[in-house]
This record gives structure tokens, sequence and C-alpha cells, in this order.
């Protein structure tokens, strides 16, 4: 069976003669039913509100901090792709968003 998909979502094949996993960004694939798996992930650009309220300075003085990130998956890097599909395979953009937006918190925090 023939799969494709966009320039904005990648296709993983695994299972019966997949070692590694096959990855595809933007084309088509030849999968055969019930011995091999096929998933998506999104490659949408995300963009995140990064807020941080009552920060405290190595003064003591509380400060509310304000950012704004946008977070791609690159899925035309074959080494980033297979290391955003092993942390984001299966899971929704909401999701993801959530794990970046949790990430870039701590980092925000900690400067």
């Amino acid at each position: 069976m023939f799969y494709t998909c966009g320039p904005n979502e990648a296709m993983v094949v695994s299972g019966f003669c997949r070692s590694p996993p096959l990855m595809i960004a933007g084309g088509r694939v030849f999968v055969f039913p019930c011995i091999q798996q096929i998933q998506r992930i999104s490659l949408n650009t995300l963009t995140l509100n990064v807020k941080s309220d009552k920060v405290y300075t190595r003064h003591g003085v509380p400060i509310s901090v304000t950012g704004i990130a946008q977070m791609k998956i690159q899925g035309q890097n074959k080494q980033m792709l297979a290391a955003a599909c092993q942390m984001f395979m299966g899971k929704s953009e909401p999701e993801i968003s959530q794990i970046a937006l949790e990430t870039l918190e701590g980092h925000q925090r900690a400067i």
C-alpha cells in the first residue's frame, strides 16, 4: 500500500525489513500491510509564549519575564529528524508544544 505525506510532515516506517526505521519527510513510500507500521510526525512551526512570573534575581528582586519562541522540527536533516522522532513520535502538536514550553521555561528561569 502506498502512503504519501506533504511537506509539513514526516513518515516513519518500521517493522519487517526496516532496521533502522525509514524516515521520509514530504514524500511517498510503499508499506506492506500487517508486517510494517507507519507513523507520522508534524513538521509545522510551533509558536510558544514562555512566561516566568515572580522569578527572583541574584539580588532578591522579583521580576516577571515573557518571551516568544518558535520551534520547528527540521525534516531535511536526518539526524535531527531521528532525534525528534525518538522524543515526540506518537505525540500530538499540543503535547509537543507543552514539552518544549516546560523546557524553555526552565531555561528562562535559569537566566
